[in-house]
């Protein structure tokens, strides 16, 4: 958050004295009275002028002559404050300024309220909510009334703790500065609607043009953002090319006119030295009116939806609809259960296994991990309804490192009479941005001992988000222990093709959905063989999944798959339950 100081200079003020220093009363005699109506009014009035012209600032306004004080509601909230509104907030401030600071700032403070001194310029640091110390510029002055007396101590407070709240390139503030004012509007339970726009396979224009030109297409989006949005709500720029507009006054049917605007504005009309850049434009809106849940829990469906819009590719506003399940559970609610329970230690999740087994032999090749969440409340909860949107939530990193160490730890059991036995587990895109992935991987390999050849990382057609040499790069250092890759749900997106051609995989993964009607003689047994050849091609073996027939099991056979998983030798089942021998089950 940057900040835009008010400095209310009292020369003024002076000059009505015969530039004679003031006198006023002493604290103790403030703290008797109680302020009046008309004085607070004035006040309000006061505060709401200088709040105005400092956004980005913790604004406070002190009416001296009761010791009486309006503060910024961010910094009631950033702070743990006890209100807006205060009596002695002097003193009530001093008990979250770090111990070594505090005597300075005593001074100064009764110095202003002596009046001694016409205001302070002073640094220190002070006490967040959650127990942390920020360093705090507190800067004020004081406003005398027409004789002389002390009348109001005003300034504002920047918090360089927040300086990185700010997004250099287009001034908006970032995601930090985002859940600033979530965490406001979550705390005084005010609804409102938010909407994530961005701007897909933006990497195409910096690698066409360069990274200047892509910086001027950005500066060009925020131009049309501040168009279409004056006065309306506040912009952030979240991630990469996405933004998102948090506003308390326009309704969804609103939003989705503005939107439909801003689609034809971008993708259309935008022009950049003559140049028309083919820019894809996806959007995703919610309400906020549920304020039970941790605005996290909110964020990530807006994020999933903002996907979900991504992968329909049809330019519309995705709505996320907070629906009811079969129980008549809200899904916001359970998003919501469900980030407790990772934070209380992942308790409620288990792992089911289903197998991998040879394709010509049925024999037991290894199972892939899958994971499963219920609760006293909800009971088990189909890991379709959660898993997605749960995905783009920060506290999936802590879960996914649970499921590797959870998941070798039940399977290790069989490397003994299968020493071929891999392990497959899914990894989301939160959990490969992290730079402590990899280190992550071999720690918990070498703390349960797990053979690193007998794990396979499955990777799905989502991680095209992330820098491709990043990618490289987390792959080179784990197969060079032995860890094996696979893509997942190969063929069902548009850019699988594409990493396959970029990324060393060691399986592709067929998706379900070319199998359902395979029997039914469509051109998806031609598909599954196509796909062999060419993942052959690159090196690769094929895994069939969502086999259920035995049908079904015998025409991707001869489409050429190495190995199949599916419902045909057995559904997901816990570790205990897992079986090891397969006949024929028909």
């Amino acid at each position: 958050m940057y900040s835009i100081y008010i400095r209310v200079l009292g020369d003024s003020c002076r000059a009505k004295t015969g530039g004679k220093e003031p006198h006023g009363s002493m604290r103790g005699e403030m703290m008797a009275k109680e302020i009046s109506e008309e004085r607070k009014v004035i006040l309000e009035k006061l505060y709401h002028s200088f709040q105005i012209m400092s956004e980005d600032a913790y604004v406070y306004l002190c009416d001296m002559k009761y010791d009486y004080s309006i503060w910024s509601e961010e910094a009631v909230q950033y702070f743990g404050l006890p209100g807006e509104y205060m009596y002695q907030a002097g003193d009530i401030w001093e008990e979250h300024i770090h111990p070594d600071d505090q005597q300075s700032y005593h001074e100064s403070i009764a110095a202003i309220f002596a009046g001694t001194d016409s205001g302070h310029d002073m640094q220190y640091r002070a006490r967040d909510r959650m127990g942390r110390y920020v360093v705090c510029t507190c800067r004020g002055t004081v406003l005398w009334d027409a004789d002389g007396n002390l009348d109001y101590f005003a300034g504002a407070i920047r918090n360089h703790g927040l300086v990185n709240s700010v997004d250099p390139l287009t001034g908006f503030q970032n995601q930090y500065g985002l859940f600033e004012h979530l965490n406001v509007l979550y705390g005084k339970q005010t609804k409102g609607n938010i909407m994530m726009i961005g701007i897909g396979h933006f990497s195409t224009i910096n690698e066409m043009w360069g990274y200047d030109f892509g910086n001027i297409v950005i500066h060009k989006l925020v131009q049309i953002l501040k168009e279409e949005f004056r006065n309306e709500g506040v912009l952030y720029r979240v991630d990469g090319v996405k933004f998102v507009l948090l506003t308390r006054t326009l309704s969804m049917d609103q939003l989705s006119d503005h939107y439909r605007t801003l689609h034809k504005r971008i993708s259309e009309k935008l022009e950049v030295d003559g140049y028309h850049p083919n820019l894809l434009v996806f959007g995703s809106a919610m309400e906020i009116k549920t304020f039970e849940i941790n605005p996290q829990a909110m964020f990530s469906c807006l994020e999933y939806a903002y996907h979900a819009a991504k992968e329909n590719r049809n330019g519309e506003l995705n709505i996320f609809r907070d629906e009811l399940d079969e129980n008549r559970n809200n899904l916001l609610m359970q998003i919501n259960s469900v980030r407790k329970s990772i934070e209380n230690d992942c308790a409620g999740f288990v792992l089911y296994y289903q197998p991998i087994v040879e394709a010509k032999t049925h024999k037991l090749l290894g199972a892939e991990a899958l994971l499963r969440w219920g609760s006293p409340e909800y009971g088990m909860v189909p890991p379709n309804r959660f898993i997605p949107i749960i995905e783009n939530d920060p506290t999936f990193v802590q879960l996914g490192a649970w499921i590797l160490r959870r998941a070798m730890e039940d399977t290790k059991r069989f490397l003994e009479e299968f020493p071929q036995f891999e392990l497959n587990v899914n990894v989301a895109y939160i959990q490969l941005r992290q730079d402590s992935f990899v280190q992550m991987v071999k720690k918990n390999l070498e703390a349960v001992g797990y053979p690193p050849e007998n794990l396979c990382i499955e990777i799905t057609e989502r991680c095209r988000l992330i820098d491709i040499n990043r990618l490289k790069a987390i792959l080179t250092e784990l197969q060079a222990i032995g860890v094996r890759f696979a893509m997942d749900d190969f063929g069902t997106g548009y850019s699988s093709l594409g990493i396959l051609d970029q990324l060393k995989c060691d399986v592709v993964k067929i998706d379900k959905v070319f199998v359902d009607k395979i029997e039914e003689g469509s051109g998806s047994a031609k598909m599954i063989h196509a796909m062999h050849d060419l993942a052959e091609a690159y090196g690769a073996e094929i895994c069939v999944e969502g086999v259920e027939t035995g049908e079904q099991c015998e025409i991707v056979k001869k489409c050429g798959a190495e190995t199949i998983q599916g419902y045909y030798f057995s559904k997901p089942v816990p570790c205990g339950e897992f079986p090891t021998q397969f006949t024929d089950p028909e």
